[in-house]
């Protein structure tokens, strides 16, 4: 059961890949779907508990304020980051992604997955017309590597707990 819920979660990554690259937009089916089928995960096999989850989003909570205020500070005037710098989308693919992940390790990722993407973006910046980044996707790609490498026993980068 615990690779059918998997293999449908990574088959809902892939959606998001192609609707985050095509349309610069994830549908909110999608991201609902992530957040039903990562706490069914979550629940066949539970290693993190409720608080363990709220960790985290009040971790992104705290570092979304943050760039906030950096913004507002760098901009001098107030800036509400969502669609701006960052979509909405990608707020909310940060938070349904949360039973994936320990708190230290949803942070590694966090940090990880926005350098890659970076890298990703600055890589393609040249070849892609958007001056947008696709973030949801870049980091939908990175979770289906890092859950094909755990199903294979070769490694598994970040402890994504299922």
């Amino acid at each position: 059961m615990k690779t059918l819920v998997t293999i449908i979660l990574v088959l809902v990554f892939a959606v998001i890949i192609f609707q985050d690259f095509k349309y610069r937009a994830i549908h909110a089916i999608t991201i609902i779907g992530i957040g039903i089928v990562a706490t069914i995960l979550n629940y066949l096999e539970p290693t993190l508990t409720f608080f363990d989850m709220l960790q985290s989003i009040s971790f992104l909570i705290i570092t979304s304020i943050a760039f906030m205020i950096y913004q507002t500070i760098k901009q001098k005037t107030f800036q509400n980051p969502i669609d701006q710098s960052i979509g909405l989308g990608d707020l909310l693919f940060f938070i349904v992604i949360t039973p994936l992940f320990q708190v230290h390790q949803y942070i590694l990722f966090f940090i990880v997955g926005l350098l890659i993407s970076a890298g990703l973006f600055m890589i393609s910046k040249s070849i892609l017309k958007e001056q947008t980044i696709p973030l949801a996707g870049y980091l939908s790609f990175l979770l289906i590597i890092c859950f094909g490498l755990k199903i294979l026993n070769i490694v598994n980068p970040f402890f994504i707990e299922f």
